[in-house]
């Protein structure tokens, strides 16, 4: 069964003032299909949605982006988001909890790439990674040894080291943020 939330549960499940909810909800989706702002109803979210508010308002709030370079950052990540998973459309809160509890860890490294044509709006590349396997090395104390699994998104670099060594790359980690939404949006149900 597919969940709605709406604006005020949302704010409160997440401890998100609701205004800076809603503004971001604006930044990041179309407008709502069912009115404007004074139209007198609720938006509801299905998750896919709701996830999308939720990276859009960490990007802007944890990463410092500005609210374009937000929107492009989520307009490129989607198909990815989508083939992988994090954007279940019918997701029930169980469903996504299996989900959250994966054992192999995505995170993504972005790089600005400089303004295209003139604008203020970077373009950027992507590094995602995934922690296939990890395993103590003997003998040594908090080392380990671990298996990852590369992907590289919109940019010409094809070596994640190379990748990594511009000053100006950030990090996500998808699968702890995902996580943590879903421990919220499951709390008190």
């Amino acid at each position: 069964m597919i969940h709605y939330f709406n604006n005020r549960e949302v704010a409160e499940k997440l401890d998100i003032n609701l205004a800076r909810w809603k503004r971001w909800s604006r930044s990041f989706l179309p407008p709502d299909p069912l009115g404007g702002l004074q139209s007198g109803y609720a938006r509801q979210y299905v998750f896919k949605d709701l996830f999308k508010v939720y990276l859009g308002g960490h990007l802007v709030s944890h990463l410092k982006l500005s609210i374009p370079d937000a929107q492009t950052v989520l307009a490129d990540l989607s198909p990815w988001l989508k083939k992988t998973g994090f954007l279940d459309l019918n997701g029930s809160i169980e469903r996504l909890k299996e989900k959250a509890g994966d054992d192999r860890p995505y995170r993504i490294f972005l790089r600005a790439l400089g303004g295209v044509d003139g604008k203020k709006t970077s373009a950027f590349c992507y590094l995602i990674y995934q922690i296939i396997s990890s395993q103590a090395v003997e003998g040594v104390d908090h080392q380990f040894h671990q298996t990852i699994e590369e992907t590289i998104l919109n940019c010409r670099i094809s070596d994640g080291n190379a990748f990594l060594q511009a000053p100006e790359v950030r990090m996500i980690n998808i699968s702890a943020l995902f996580q943590k939404l879903i421990e919220r949006l499951s709390s008190n149900d």
